[in-house]
């Protein structure tokens, strides 16, 4: 019963992420009635239900019947996933654990999303997500070292990229996301977190240069998108996936 309690909070979540990423880059405020993006008509509230909505209007608009964007049920869908799938992994009962991780999964889908879509960053996510994990993982017992060792790292990592090529391999927007990383999951798991966005990355562009005739070398990848996909792999797996690493180099 847990999982499916985790699900529909995860889905209503996802919906409150769908809002908070279309008004922050279209720099709209927060409060107010959902409108569609197509005509401006007020959305009425059963038009408006997560998920369900999406299915009962076949994915256009009541009013102008103009497809609605795939990005709101795909985000309320894989949120509600993220949330069902961390109560099933929930340790003994830690509570904490939980919030903990549905707090990451909300902040890191809002940021694959923003990035994915409008290829930046928002500081207002990365920042206030990077002070509500240092707290809450200050809390679970992680030693503060560990914390600010993670995310001057990993944003020093970014920084140095940044700095030696004057801004063409990544954007500052990283820097702030390294900060994000190091409070997510800690040290040293950070570092395996930034080794595997990088294989994300860089699987993901080989696939591109190899179906897409316009995609190049030189071509910009949202890099952020896999960062904040392989902290919440590691977040889940990180001891697990260090341990084998290291049995396999040993071995």
């Amino acid at each position: 019963m847990l999982w499916f309690i985790a699900f529909v909070l995860g889905v209503i979540i996802g919906s409150f992420v769908n809002v908070l990423v279309v008004r922050l880059a279209a720099s709209e405020p927060m409060g107010g009635r959902s409108r569609c993006r197509s005509c401006g008509q007020q959305l009425a509230w059963h038009h408006n239900i997560p998920l369900l909505s999406f299915v009962w209007l076949k994915g256009r608009c009541a009013w102008c019947h103009q497809p609605i964007c795939w990005q709101y049920p795909l985000v309320e869908l894989c949120l509600g996933l993220l949330f069902a799938w961390g109560a099933y992994l929930m340790p003994a009962n830690d509570w904490l654990w939980l919030i903990t991780f549905w707090v990451l999964a909300a902040y890191a889908t809002s940021l694959f999303v923003f990035d994915f879509r409008f290829k930046t960053l928002p500081d207002v996510l990365t920042l206030s997500g990077a002070v509500v994990l240092w707290l809450l993982n200050f809390i679970r017992g992680f030693a503060i070292e560990s914390l600010l060792v993670a995310s001057l790292v990993a944003a020093g990592f970014f920084a140095i990229q940044y700095a030696v090529s004057r801004g063409k391999w990544i954007g500052s927007g990283d820097i702030r996301l390294g900060l994000f990383m190091g409070a997510a999951v800690g040290w040293p798991q950070v570092l395996a977190a930034l080794v595997i966005s990088y294989w994300l990355g860089a699987g993901w562009g080989i696939m591109l240069i190899s179906f897409k005739k316009n995609y190049s070398l030189k071509s910009a990848l949202p890099f952020g998108t896999f960062l904040t996909a392989s902290t919440v792999v590691v977040f889940l797996w990180g001891e697990k996936l260090i341990r084998w690493y290291l049995s396999f180099m040993i071995g």
